[in-house]
This record gives C-alpha cells, sequence and structure tokens, in this order.
C-alpha cells in the first residue's frame, strides 16, 4: 500500500512538473518575440508620394564642408529639389543635375542614377561636391521646417541646405 501511495505522488508530481516547465517554456518564447520584435516596422526603400522633402526649393549653404558663395559669373545658385515621383533636380551652379531619390525608415535616403550638362564653366563650379555629397548621403535631418543636412551615420554632413519660398 505504501509503495502504491509513493508511486501515485510520484506520477501526480511529475505531471505537475511538466505542465510548469511547459508554461515557462511558452512565457519566455512570448517575452523573447516581444523583446526582438521591433516596435514599429521597417519600412522598404521607396518613392516619396509628398513628404516633407517635397515642394521646398533647397539652397545649398554648404557642400564637402565648404561654404556655398557664388563666384563673379555664376548666374544660378546651387540647390537641390525632390519631386513627388521619385526624381531629384540639383543644381551645382554651371550644370544641372538629374536622379532619383528613394526614401526608407527613420529618414534613410538613397539617391543614384544622376546625369548632369555639360555647360564649361569660367569659374570654380559645386557639381562635383554635390554629386558626390548626394552620392555617400544615407540619411537626412530636419532642423524645423527650413534646413536640412545630408549625412551618413552620426559624422559630419556632407551638404547643408536652407528652404526657400517663392
Amino acid at each position: 500500500m505504501k509503495k502504491l501511495i509513493v508511486f501515485t505522488s510520484v506520477i501526480i508530481l511529475s505531471f505537475g512538473a511538466c505542465k510548469n516547465k511547459k508554461e515557462v517554456a511558452s512565457k519566455e518564447t512570448v517575452e523573447e518575440t516581444t523583446a526582438t520584435a521591433p516596435s514599429t516596422p521597417m519600412a522598404p526603400f521607396s518613392k516619396d508620394l509628398g513628404g516633407e522633402l517635397v515642394g521646398k526649393y533647397w539652397k545649398a549653404t554648404e557642400i564637402m564642408g565648404s561654404p556655398v558663395e557664388m563666384p563673379e559669373g555664376m548666374k544660378q545658385e546651387p540647390y537641390l529639389q525632390f519631386n513627388k515621383d521619385g526624381s531629384l533636380k540639383a543644381h551645382g551652379g554651371c550644370n544641372g543635375i538629374f536622379g532619383n531619390y528613394e526614401l526608407g525608415y527613420k529618414n534613410l535616403i538613397e539617391m543614384k542614377n544622376f546625369s548632369q550638362t555639360e555647360m564649361e564653366c569660367s569659374f570654380d563650379s559645386f557639381e562635383s561636391g554635390l554629386v558626390e555629397a548626394l552620392t555617400y548621403s544615407k540619411q537626412y535631418i530636419l532642423i524645423g521646417e527650413n534646413e536640412m543636412h545630408l549625412v551618413i551615420g552620426k559624422r559630419a554632413p556632407f551638404a547643408k541646405f536652407k528652404a526657400v519660398y517663392f
């Protein structure tokens, strides 16, 4: 009789222990999945359909660490414009620059497929620096509504722009 009571107790305790292990295991997996899941889903790169960059004329104030000053003979200031269709238009002071952009999560930006006009200039223009800044920048930072910096990581900005409204 004692053996039967001991055997029954062992079986009951073992079933109880298995149940608790399952509950603990399921709680751990729930905690793991909630801890690793991002709070907001990552958006893939896509064309901008009317965000904070579109519809503004972004006048360049600094390109590759150099302040933008118009030398004698320069008729057009360096600027950047984003269009709703994912295209961009820029000017380096002498030649026009055209390309595409896509936006991603947390102000990520990818600009590519550049082409430009090939006019001869009698002054130093900003085309090469501007194309380099657009190519290497991976994120934009907006400071208020009127200032934008193109950056990569936490480094100094490749280019700085101010919004101009007409």
